[in-house]
């Protein structure tokens, strides 16, 4: 099976920020747990967020620091990482139903071989979301959440397709923040 390559991250202004001190505390955990489907676990999202999320802003040209205090400071919260949603189940039900080599399922439904599979159907993509929150001087200015994906064929490569979704979400968080740190 043909891995799916990585998408292209895209970049940003490296002076952008000139100027700003941006306080990046380390992301909160909020998944119900650190299983991202196909039996892998990702204890370390939250350290690679926050790595992420320093880098992403250093680049745009802030000075990131590790503080929660401060003029600015942007809250990071990871609530989801997952890689396709049946594969988070407690029980994988990606098996056809025993008769679904037989049933054609009445006049309306087209062929069978002109169907979607029903094999891992759904499960590629791998997802990240972020919920975040923008503090000016103790005051939330602004909230969101953002959402990361990474094609990916079915429990392939699956901790390199989290990491490539989180890095998506952290590419989308900097974008909508940027505008909101320089009219200020």
């Amino acid at each position: 099976m043909a891995c799916t390559p990585a998408q292209a991250r895209h970049g940003t202004d490296a002076a952008a920020l000139k100027g700003v001190t941006l306080g990046l505390p380390a992301p909160a955990d909020a998944r119900p747990t650190p299983g991202i489907g196909c039996g892998q676990i990702a204890q370390d999202l939250p350290l690679r967020a926050h790595k992420a999320l320093v880098l992403a802003f250093s680049d745009a040209g802030a000075t990131a620091t590790n503080s929660d205090t401060g003029r600015w400071v942007l809250k990071v919260a990871l609530r989801e990482a997952t890689l396709g949603e049946e594969n988070t189940r407690e029980h994988r039900t990606d098996r056809a139903p025993a008769n679904a080599g037989t049933a054609q399922g009445g006049p309306d439904f087209p062929p069978l071989d002109q169907q979607p599979s029903l094999f891992n159907s759904g499960n590629g993509n791998a997802v990240v979301a972020l919920d975040a929150a923008l503090v000016r001087e103790g005051a939330t200015v602004w909230t969101a959440s953002v959402t990361g994906h990474a094609r990916s064929a079915p429990c392939v490569q699956a901790i390199d397709k989290v990491h490539e979704a989180l890095d998506d979400a952290v590419d989308e968080l900097r974008d909508r923040v940027l505008p909101l740190l320089r009219s200020r």
